[in-house]
């Protein structure tokens, strides 16, 4: 009964989402190297194109040197892309190479499938924040204790952007279709949320749009810690979050459901 009682915790096996976990870390495991590249080498060059480059031009924004007022949106932003990329793109070539099916046979439920993919993309956005917290680091432009903050949001990012990922998985027919979530949503979402320049300078009829957006909460929750100025603001930021992946994922696991069981 004890071990029956750990097994399920709010109707699903932890045992399955571990399992799907564990799947996608020993496929990240066989293409490391490719995958450094994406963790290493794109930050290291945005972080001083933009950084360096652009901050030599722009003294400071609301107070802070411009490198260390975008070093938060940066590694939000990146955590984004790297969770609907694992989720939307990978949870595609699941779908049409037959995994999510396979899976399926097995004690499994189409919501662990979910939870497990999402559980990934978390891991997948907390690792791209750890990767470019550790170059802007080295630049001085995060310290430690405002890191750990930062994290959190890439972490709550993950999760919320995992959850959307699958959604396009499941309703795009093709990756012709598929290619749309990042040009037309991601990098949008990206350039609006406040990562390379404050919310306040956009037109009137902008703000209300770009503060709505996804993404902005996260990017607001990250630069609080840098900056070390919490206030409610970022605490609405945390709910509006946690209230977006409670809408999402339902829907996303609701549409799996309907694309994997003929």
């Amino acid at each position: 009964m004890a071990a029956t009682a750990t097994a399920y915790v709010a109707g699903v096996r932890l045992r399955s989402i571990a399992g799907i976990w564990y799947r996608h870390a020993l496929v990240l495991r066989r293409n490391l190297l490719t995958s450094a590249a994406w963790y290493f080498v794109e930050p290291f060059v945005i972080l001083i194109a933009i950084g360096i480059g652009v901050g030599t031009l722009v003294n400071d924004v609301d107070g802070l040197p411009y490198a260390r007022f975008i070093t938060p949106g940066i590694i939000v932003g990146s955590a984004m892309f790297h969770a609907i990329f694992e989720c939307a793109w990978g949870g595609f070539m699941r779908i049409q190479k037959g995994v999510f099916e396979t899976t399926l046979t097995a004690p499994v439920s189409t919501r662990e499938v979910a939870m497990g993919d999402m559980a990934w993309s978390m891991t997948r956005a907390i690792l791209t924040a750890v990767c470019i917290g550790a170059v802007a680091a080295a630049f001085g432009w995060i310290d430690t204790v405002s890191s750990v903050g930062v994290l959190l949001a890439a972490a709550l990012v993950g999760v919320q952007f995992g959850a959307l990922g699958l959604i396009f998985a499941a309703l795009s027919p093709n990756v012709h279709i598929l290619s749309l979530t990042f040009t037309v949503v991601a990098s949008p979402l990206y350039f609006l949320s406040g990562a390379f320049f404050p919310i306040s300078v956009m037109p009137d009829w902008v703000e209300p749009l770009a503060w709505a957006a996804p993404l902005t909460p996260s990017v607001h929750l990250a630069r609080g810690f840098v900056t070390g100025e919490l206030g409610m603001s970022h605490l609405f930021a945390v709910l509006y979050v946690f209230a977006m992946t409670a809408v999402l994922f339902p829907i996303a696991v609701a549409l799996l459901h309907r694309r994997l069981v003929k």
